[in-house]
């Protein structure tokens, strides 16, 4: 089986639980999982594919999560590449599909990127920061990660990698 990189970013946990409903659909499959935030993503080991995903504020990817696939983009041999995104709110969004950020589409090309798929996102009622509370404030808050989905894609990417 392959031994697969599942690497997110994200500040308020949404995103890790995204990934690690994916982590846990690919290790029931038999892959040998590497879940970690997209900052501590070991620097000598090679995958041969990975999973990376990232919150979106403000349109933009966490920064960790775009020098990741920056890196791998540069790396050889290249994995073989899925991308998720979560962060739309409300029940009007969080099904609406997100292009890639500006940032991303560069390394994302270069990588053959298989898919990329948007999950809703999460704002907790505990969330700090000015853009945070403001949005609470105007009862943006909660959680659309739709985690069955997740775990489904999970499965479609198994599915893949055993073809």
């Amino acid at each position: 089986m392959a031994k697969v990189l599942v690497a997110y970013g994200t500040k308020m946990g949404g995103t890790a639980g995204i990934a690690e409903q994916v982590a846990e659909a690919l290790r029931v499959r038999g892959h040998d999982i590497t879940l970690t935030p997209a900052g501590r993503t070991p620097r000598r080991a090679s995958f041969d594919a990975a999973v990376v995903g990232s919150a979106l504020y403000g349109g933009r990817w966490r920064s960790a999560a775009v020098r990741l696939l920056r890196r791998l983009a540069r790396s050889e041999p290249r994995p073989r590449v899925w991308l998720f995104h979560s962060g739309p709110l409300g029940d009007d969004q969080a099904d609406t599909p997100m292009p890639l950020p500006k940032k991303v589409r560069g390394p994302a090309a270069r990588l053959g990127a298989r898919d990329v798929v948007t999950f809703g996102g999460r704002l907790p009622g505990e969330a700090s920061g000015f853009i945070a509370k403001a949005m609470l404030r105007q009862g943006r808050g909660g959680d659309w990660r739709q985690l069955d989905q997740a775990a489904a894609w999970g499965n479609a990417i198994a599915d893949e990698l055993a073809g």
